[in-house]
C-alpha cells in the first residue's frame, strides 16, 4: 500500500521532506502511521504523538485503516491566542 503525507504547520518545518510518499503493510492504521514517521523522523517524535491524519477534510479515526494511493494530511496540535 503506498500514501502520500503532506505536512501543516511545524511539522513542514521538521519535515524537509514534502511530500512524504510512504510503502505501508496492507492493513495499516493511522496511528500504526504514526508511529513509523515517529521513527524515521524522531526529531519530529513530539509533534507527532499529538498529530492526527486527515483525508478529504475529515480526521481519520486512529484505528482506521489507510486505503492505497490515498493521500492524507498531518495535521499537528494548533496553539495561538
Amino acid at each position: 500500500v503506498e500514501i502520500t503525507l503532506i505536512c501543516y504547520a511545524v511539522l513542514q518545518e521538521i519535515i524537509s521532506e514534502e511530500p512524504i510518499s510512504l510503502e505501508v503493510p496492507e492493513g495499516c492504521t493511522a496511528e500504526q502511521v504514526i508511529e513509523l514517521l515517529s521513527q524515521n523522523y524522531p526529531q519530529a517524535g513530539p509533534i507527532l504523538k499529538s498529530t492526527r491524519l486527515a483525508h478529504q477534510d475529515d480526521y481519520v479515526d486512529k484505528q482506521s485503516v489507510l486505503t492505497d494511493g490515498a493521500e492524507y494530511c498531518l495535521i499537528p496540535p494548533v496553539s495561538g491566542g
